[in-house]
C-alpha cells in the first residue's frame, strides 16, 4: 500500500515547532531550581497548555515528599466544554486511575463525546501528569510529536521533582538543627487547627499582661494574630527575652511541671490568641505526637536558654569558698532552675553592701528575688524549693496510686511508665533528679547515645518526660519514716508532711562510702566533693585534684576533670580496674597523660585550716606515703544504700540493701523485718511488704548500671498494676 506523505511544508513547520518546544522543555530545570514540588507542576502544566493545546491538563503527586498528596487540575480558557476543575476531578476518579485509561468510559458517558483522548505520563515515582482532549475535531490526537513532548516533559519534571525532594529534606534537616528555629518555632495553620480542639480563642488588647513572674498554672498561649514581648522584670528595670509573633506560642519547661512562671508576657499587638489550660496542654501533648515534639523541644530549649543567659527569677550572692553557696548553686543547677550568681570574692560593691547591712558570714549565701520581694539568708534547700514554688502543685491530702521514693534513673523510669499508663504517680526526691548518676559528667555506654550523655541531661529529659504524662514531683523532700501497719501506706517527710500511697516503689539508690582513715566531714563543702559536674570543674581549673574510687563514676569523673585540672590523681584500693570499671573507661584513663592511676592506694591524711590544702595517701604494698598540694578531693568509692528509714519495715541484707522476690528469706528476724504475709509468692521486685517494690542500686543483687536501673524501674510498673488490682 502506498504511504501518503504529509505536505513537506507542514512537516517542516511541525519539526521546527518540536525543536522549539524541546528547547523550552530542556530549559525548565534551570527555572525549577530551588522550587517546591507544587511550583514545578504548575509551571509544567502552563507549558503543556501552550505546546499541546488540550482542553484539560492534570497532575497528581504521591506523598513521597512526606506531605499530603498534591492534585492540580486545569481547564483551558478556550475549551468548548464548560466544565470546572471539580467536574474533571470527579470524572478522573481515584488518584492515578487515569493512567490505566479506566476513566475514559466514565468521561464519555458524562459528556456524550466520542472523540476523546487522555494522554498520561508518569513522573517517575512521584505521580503522573496528563492532558485530555475532547471533540471530534482532534480525533487524531495525539501525534507522535505531541507524545514525544509529553514524555520529555515528564522525564524532565521527574528529575526536577527528585531534586526538589532532596532540597526540601535538606531544608528540613537544617531547620531542625537550628536551635533558634526549634526554640521559637512557628506553627502551621494545620498544626494550629489541631491545637484548637484543646483551647479557646479570645481577644486581647495592647498592654494586656498575660502572665507575670511567680504565677502558677498559667495557660499556654498560641498567638493567632497578636504579638507579645517576653520580658523579665528586675529591680533595675526590664530585660527583654524575646518577641513572639503570630504562629508562635508561650511557655517553657516549667509549664509542663506546673511550676511558677519566671518571665512576663505583654501584648504589643492586639488580636486573637488560643488559650490552652495546663491540664488541656498535658492532654494535647499526650494525644498529638507531632505537636508534642514541637512543644516539648521548644520548652526545654527555652529553659536552657534562660539558664545560659542567667535569666532566672533569683540571684545567689555568695562565695566560692562557702560550702552553702556551692550547695545552693548545685541544687539550682541540678534542678534546671535559671539563676544569676554574684561572687563576693570578685565583686567589691556587693561585699561592701553586705558589710554595711551587717550580714554575717554564717548568713551567706543570700538568695534574692529578681523583683526584690524575696530575700533569704542561707536557706536550706527545702526552704529555697518552697520559696521558688517548685512544690506548689503537690497535694499531700490525696491518696496516690503510686509513690516513687527517689528520682534517680530507676525512679524516673518508673514515673514515666506509670504516668504514661494512667497511674496517679508522685515522685519524692530529697535533692534533685538524677540521683548518683545525675552527677556524672558523661555516660558513654548508655544505649542510644553514641556520643555519650551527661547524667544531668539524661535526668532532665526523663523528668520532663514523666511530667508530660502527668507525674508529679516533690523536690528537696526526704522521707524519714514508713508507716506500714495498714494500707494505704503512710510516708512521713522530714517536715512532718504525710503522704498516702496504695503502692510504693523505693528507688533511693546508694551513696558513696566515706573512707574511715581520714576525717572528711571537716572539709565537706570546702574541698570535698561527691559529684563531678561543670560546677565543680570550674573550681578546679588549672589545679591538681584527687579522685578516690575504681568504679565507672570515678572513671568518668577522672576523664572529665582532666579536661579542666592540670593533673588528676586517681586512687584505687584494688590492684587493677578490670573488675570494677568498663573497658572503654580503662582505655581512656590509661591513654590520658593528665591522669595518674595509683592502684593499691588509700587516703592517709588531709591537711588545711578552713579549707582543704593537702592530701596524703599510702601505698598498701610498700607502705610508702605520698602528699600533694590539692584543694579538691572527689570521693566516689563504694556504695551504701539509703535505707536507714526502712529498718524493721522491710527485709534487708547484711549490708542494708533491700531483699526482693526470690531473695526474700523464708524466716526473718522480727527485729529486722516482718515475714511475708500473703499466700501468694512475692513478685520479682517486691519487698517483704506487699505492694512495696525496690528498684535500682538500693535493691540487693542489682547491677550497678544506669541501663539496668532504668529497666527495673520500667518492669516494676507492670507489678504495680498487679498489686493495685489486688486492692
Amino acid at each position: 500500500m502506498e504511504v501518503q506523505l504529509e505536505d513537506p511544508a507542514q512537516e517542516i513547520k511541525r519539526l521546527r515547532r518540536c525543536i522549539s518546544d524541546l528547547t523550552s522543555l530542556l530549559a525548565l530545570p534551570a527555572i525549577w531550581r530551588g522550587s517546591e514540588p507544587s511550583q514545578i507542576v504548575q509551571t509544567l502544566l502552563d507549558v503543556l497548555f501552550r505546546m499541546l493545546s488540550p482542553d484539560f491538563a492534570y497532575a497528581r503527586l504521591s506523598d513521597a515528599f512526606g506531605v499530603m498528596p498534591v492534585e492540580i487540575l486545569r481547564v483551558a480558557e478556550d475549551s468548548n466544554i464548560n466544565l470546572s476543575a471539580e467536574d474533571v476531578r470527579n470524572m478522573l476518579g481515584d488518584p492515578l486511575a487515569a493512567y490505566s485509561q479506566g476513566s475514559l468510559p466514565q468521561i464519555r458517558n458524562q459528556l456524550a463525546v466520542e472523540g476523546i483522548a487522555i494522554v498520561p505520563a508518569q513522573l517517575g515515582v512521584h505521580g503522573e501528569i496528563g492532558v485530555i482532549v475532547l471533540g471530534s475535531n482532534r480525533t487524531g490526537f495525539p501525534e507522535k510529536t505531541e507524545s514525544l513532548l509529553l514524555s520529555v516533559a515528564a522525564n524532565e519534571a521527574s528529575i526536577g521533582l527528585q531534586e526538589a525532594r532532596l532540597l526540601s529534606e535538606q531544608k528540613r534537616i537544617s531547620a531542625e538543627l537550628n536551635a533558634e528555629n526549634q526554640m521559637w518555632p512557628v506553627l502551621t495553620e494545620v498544626e494550629i487547627d489541631r491545637a484548637r480542639l484543646y483551647g479557646r480563642v479570645r481577644r486581647v488588647e495592647i498592654g494586656e499582661i498575660l502572665y507575670r513572674p511567680g504565677e502558677v498554672g498559667r495557660p499556654c498561649f498560641i498567638l493567632l494574630s497578636i504579638s507579645l514581648e517576653i520580658v523579665q522584670p528586675t529591680i533595675n528595670g526590664e530585660r527583654l527575652v524575646t518577641i513572639l509573633r503570630p504562629g508562635m506560642f508561650t511557655g517553657e519547661a516549667g509549664s509542663i511541671a506546673g511550676q511558677r512562671t519566671v518571665v512576663q508576657a505583654r501584648v504589643i499587638q492586639a488580636g486573637e490568641i488560643l488559650e490552652v489550660r495546663p491540664e488541656d496542654l498535658r492532654t494535647l501533648v499526650a494525644h498529638d505526637a507531632s505537636l508534642s515534639e514541637i512543644l516539648l523541644r521548644a520548652f526545654m530549649l527555652r529553659r536552657l536558654m534562660l539558664i545560659d543567659r542567667q535569666l532566672g527569677n533569683v540571684v545567689v550572692v555568695g562565695s566560692q569558698h562557702s560550702a552553702d553557696t556551692l550547695r545552693l548553686r548545685e541544687f539550682l543547677s541540678r534542678n534546671g532552675h535559671p539563676f544569676s550568681y554574684i561572687d563576693l570574692d570578685m565583686d567589691d560593691a556587693y561585699r561592701n553592701l553586705l558589710d554595711r547591712f551587717g550580714i554575717a558570714v554564717s548568713e551567706i549565701p543570700i538568695v534574692i528575688g529578681n523583683d526584690g520581694t524575696m530575700v533569704l539568708r542561707n536557706p536550706s534547700t527545702s526552704q529555697l524549693a518552697d520559696s521558688l514554688g517548685l512544690n506548689d502543685n503537690i497535694d499531700n491530702s490525696s491518696l496516690h496510686d503510686l509513690i516513687i521514693v527517689g528520682a534517680g534513673p530507676a525512679g524516673l523510669a518508673a514515673a514515666v511508665y506509670a504516668a504514661s499508663e494512667g497511674i496517679d504517680a508522685l515522685v519524692i526526691e530529697s535533692h534533685a533528679p538524677g540521683g548518683q548518676a545525675g552527677s556524672s559528667s558523661k555516660i558513654e555506654n548508655y544505649l542510644g547515645f553514641p556520643t555519650g550523655v551527661s547524667g544531668q541531661e539524661l535526668a532532665t529529659s526523663a523528668t520532663k518526660q514523666a511530667q508530660k504524662f502527668g507525674a508529679k514531683m516533690a523536690l528537696a523532700r526526704a522521707i524519714i519514716q514508713l508507716r506500714c501497719q495498714h494500707r494505704p501506706y503512710e510516708l512521713v517527710m522530714n517536715d512532718g508532711t504525710v503522704f498516702f500511697a496504695r503502692t510504693i516503689v523505693i528507688a533511693t539508690g546508694a551513696y558513696y562510702k566515706k573512707p574511715t582513715a581520714v576525717n572528711l566531714d571537716r572539709f565537706v563543702g570546702h574541698g570535698i566533693h561527691y559529684g563531678a559536674t561543670f560546677l565543680e570543674a570550674q573550681l578546679c581549673e588549672g589545679e591538681e585534684v584527687i579522685v578516690v574510687g575504681g568504679g565507672n563514676s570515678a572513671g568518668q569523673a577522672a576523664v572529665f576533670l582532666s579536661q579542666h585540672a592540670r593533673k588528676v590523681y586517681m586512687l584505687v584500693r584494688a590492684a587493677t580496674l578490670s573488675e570494677s570499671m568498663s573497658h572503654y573507661l580503662i582505655a581512656r584513663i590509661s591513654g590520658n597523660p593528665s591522669i595518674e592511676l595509683l592502684c593499691n592506694s588509700e587516703l592517709a591524711d588531709l591537711g588545711g585550716e578552713s579549707a582543704l590544702e593537702t592530701v596524703s595517701w599510702v601505698n598498701k604494698l610498700n607502705g610508702e606515703v605520698r602528699s600533694v598540694k590539692a584543694h579538691h578531693l572527689f570521693i566516689m568509692a563504694g556504695a551504701s544504700p539509703n535505707t536507714s528509714w526502712l529498718r524493721g519495715r522491710v527485709a534487708l541484707d547484711e549490708k542494708g540493701f533491700i531483699l526482693t522476690g526470690r531473695d526474700l528469706p523464708l524466716v526473718v528476724d522480727s527485729d529486722r523485718s516482718p515475714l511475708w504475709p500473703l499466700s501468694r509468692p512475692p513478685f520479682m521486685l517486691e519487698s517483704s511488704l506487699p505492694g512495696v517494690f525496690a528498684v535500682g542500686d538500693v535493691r540487693a543483687g542489682s547491677v550497678k548500671r544506669v541501663a539496668s536501673a532504668v529497666g527495673e524501674g520500667a518492669i516494676s510498673v507492670s507489678m504495680v498494676h498487679r498489686a493495685l488490682a489486688e486492692l
